[in-house]
């Protein structure tokens, strides 16, 4: 194998070990908490939530949603329980969530 080939395969071995590393590391969570806001422009829920396991400590913070639909089954004071993915650079989205109670 000439040395240009060489270089070619493995820039294309580090490619996909690369992306293979990227896709392999994503990790989700579930937690439980109350919904504070809905902020349907951003596509995001502020949630007071507990404590993540493996991940964050109780605390109130935005989350953005995989499906714009979530926004619409939960209310202000909405009792949820949710699951969150984190992808490879520690962006958490909403996977699913179920609405667990209504302080409405």
């Amino acid at each position: 194998m000439t040395t240009t080939k060489k270089s070619i395969f493995l820039l294309a071995s580090m490619t996909f070990l690369i992306f293979l590393s990227l896709t392999v590391t994503a990790k989700e969570y579930t937690a439980k908490g109350t919904v504070n806001a809905i902020k349907s422009s951003s596509q995001k829920l502020t949630i007071s939530h507990g404590p993540v396991e493996g991940l964050m400590g109780a605390m109130k913070m935005d989350f953005k949603v995989a499906d714009p639909a979530m926004l619409s089954d939960v209310n202000i004071g909405s009792t949820i329980q949710f699951t969150l993915d984190e992808d490879a650079k520690g962006n958490l989205t909403i996977i699913d969530l179920e609405t667990t109670g209504d302080t409405k």
